[in-house]
């Protein structure tokens, strides 16, 4: 292969070709190499004439040949040279011509030598040198005849023949061939319009793209926004039902001290027992006003970050959600008290949200034994929290959308299918974290991971 490419580069003019003149290229390469093969094989039998004392016709190849090298690395090295040295070969090869008809004993083969001379015209010349070299050859038949060249009639036929024919299928050649390069041209002319009307609608859809993309830009935060107002309003039903649930105890205990108050005015019991049954009505309605306070706490709107240790911030969870969550067991497993720079009111949101999604899932199917097991850890610079239950897991036909907006399985529990969505823009947009879901033996698991720098570099 070496030797090929080497073979290649030496038959290879050294200046460059745009990309219009390959069919040029082609031509100065078939000239380069017709010239040097040509130009060392006609010295070679030169100089075989000379030495069978044919000394006219071997010194006239000779200087051919010389010739043809000379023009090959003059073209090898300047192409515009190609027209010029293309007539004098096919001069010098004419004038040869002439010289084998009067000089070599008479044979078949110089039909051969014009034939060939033909073909190379034709590939070689433009239009106007091949009909220049074709009456030529037709002039020096006619000379032939006139000078009572010894041909027969079916020779000099025979002659006329395939010169006519060969000239006749090469012109026919170069008119298809033009008429395909013209064909090519308007191809080519219809395509540029194309292309040039084509980016003249580009540039009018370019125009207003920026509008547009703005335009659903704002209709996508207008959106995002909506979702976020829902979700906020889904949030304060979770509280108000976190606090039903905290104040049902209390309320019923307040009942029933009422119910022995007034028992106790009507059997007329001393003041005493009256005053410890006031002291813990007051006591319970100073607990429940204290868990508003917890709840009016836990979900205050901070726009600014802050540093929290998130096992207590579940702990925080836990203890609000404790009459929500008094059925269930919740195992919590750490390997140190990490702690986190970021939005805490918003992470607690995404807690509340998960362990309210295992609830209902947990409710909804009737586990015996409910089971929440929650892991933190940290490794390699990333915080991993996941939540998981043991109801079985989710239908791998819809686990893919399970963080849809509105996408819901709990639709005849009420379910608005925007907490999960919410939660996954909190995770992944404010705190630049990342949350899925998949299954386990046991049920179905959310996985939570956060890079600890990067959201320590966000405050």
């Amino acid at each position: 292969m070496k030797y090929i490419e080497k073979l290649k580069h030496f038959f290879t003019p050294k200046d460059s070709f745009s990309e219009d003149e390959w069919i040029f290229r082609y031509k100065v390469r078939a000239l380069l190499i017709i010239s040097f093969c040509v130009g060392i094989g006609i010295i070679f039998f030169g100089f075989y004439r000379i030495s069978l004392s044919n000394e006219i016709v071997g010194i006239s190849q000779v200087c051919f040949g010389v010739i043809l090298l000379f023009g090959f690395s003059i073209l090898r090295n300047k192409k515009e040279y190609y027209r010029f040295l293309a007539m004098i070969f096919f001069i010098l090869a004419f004038m040869l011509l002439v010289i084998i008809f009067f000089f070599v004993p008479q044979n078949s083969a110089r039909i051969l030598w014009m034939v060939a001379l033909l073909v190379f015209v034709f590939f070689l010349l433009d239009k106007s040198g091949g009909v220049l070299f074709l009456s030529l050859f037709l002039l020096f038949m006619f000379y032939l005849i006139f000078i009572d060249y010894p041909y027969s009639v079916i020779e000099f036929i025979t002659f006329f023949s395939t010169i006519l024919t060969t000239s006749l299928i090469l012109f026919t050649y170069e008119k298809l061939k033009t008429r395909e390069k013209e064909r090519l041209l308007s191809y080519n002319e219809t395509l540029q319009n194309e292309i040039d009307k084509q980016t003249r609608e580009l540039n009018i859809l370019n125009e207003g793209l920026e509008y547009r993309v703005q335009e659903e830009l704002d209709k996508r935060l207008e959106q995002e926004q909506m979702l976020l107002r829902q979700c906020r309003l889904a949030s304060m039903g979770e509280m108000i039902d976190s606090i039903a649930h905290q104040w049902k105890q209390p309320l019923m205990n307040i009942n029933a001290i009422l119910m022995n108050i007034d028992r106790a005015v009507w059997m007329k019991k001393d003041e005493v027992f009256i005053e410890s049954k006031i002291d813990e009505v007051a006591s319970l309605t100073s607990h429940m006003s204290q868990t508003i306070e917890d709840f009016r706490n836990l979900f205050k709107i901070k726009k600014e970050t802050t540093m929290f240790y998130i096992a207590d911030l579940i702990y925080d969870v836990k203890i609000l959600m404790k009459n929500s969550l008094k059925d269930i067991e919740i195992n919590f497993e750490k390997e140190s008290n990490i702690s986190i720079i970021s939005y805490k009111s918003e992470f607690i949101q995404v807690i509340i949200t998960l362990l309210n999604n295992a609830l209902e899932v947990l409710n909804e199917r009737e586990i015996k034994d409910k089971k929440i097991n929650i892991l933190l850890k940290e490794q390699e610079g990333n915080i991993f929290l996941s939540i998981e239950d043991n109801a079985g897991g989710i239908d791998k036909s819809v686990i893919e959308q399970i963080f849809d907006p509105y996408f819901t399985t709990k639709n005849r529990l009420g379910g608005t299918g925007l907490g999960l969505y919410i939660a996954k823009i909190i995770i992944e947009h404010n705190m630049k974290g990342y949350i899925n879901i998949e299954n386990s033996e046991n049920g179905a698991v959310f996985i939570i991971k956060i890079e600890k720098e990067i959201n320590e570099n966000n405050t």
